[in-house]
């Protein structure tokens, strides 16, 4: 019994060294693995906009933030080529929308007042993705 484990000693080494070597390091996503599904846009003006940008203070009701209502049905009539009331540019431009002031505002170094949304976590870049796919498919 003693000569078996002696001859299984070396083996056991060589088999945990090439484990350990192996081994991947860290993740740059690990989210991205422990959802177990891949990311998907959400439906921009239906859920991103309402949980995002919603609320009694911000973009929805009688009285939005800038007159800028995100909520209410017809979002894209509103805002496609439409100039923006406190900014300067056109609030989401199908053409360039990286430029639309949407986008802009939804990025940390937007050119003009605070970035959106406030007093909530930033968008993240796939959603901030999704958005500027969103504002590109209002195009013709």
């Amino acid at each position: 019994m003693h000569r078996e484990r002696a001859r299984l000693r070396p083996s056991l080494l060589f088999l945990a060294t090439a484990v350990l070597a192996g081994c991947p390091g860290v993740l740059e996503d690990p989210d991205r693995f422990l959802e177990g599904a891949p990311f998907v846009c959400p439906d921009i003006p239906g859920e991103l906009f309402v949980e995002r940008c919603g609320g009694s203070i911000c973009h929805e009701g009688a009285e939005p933030a800038a007159g800028l209502d995100l909520v209410a049905p017809g979002v894209a009539e509103r805002l496609v080529n439409q100039m923006g009331r406190d900014c300067p540019g056109i609030l989401v431009d199908p053409i360039d929308p990286e430029g639309s002031l949407l986008y802009d505002k939804l990025t940390p170094a937007t050119a003009c007042g605070s970035p959106m949304p406030l007093g909530r976590p930033m968008l993240t870049a796939a959603e901030l993705a999704c958005v500027r796919d969103w504002i590109s498919a209002q195009g013709p």
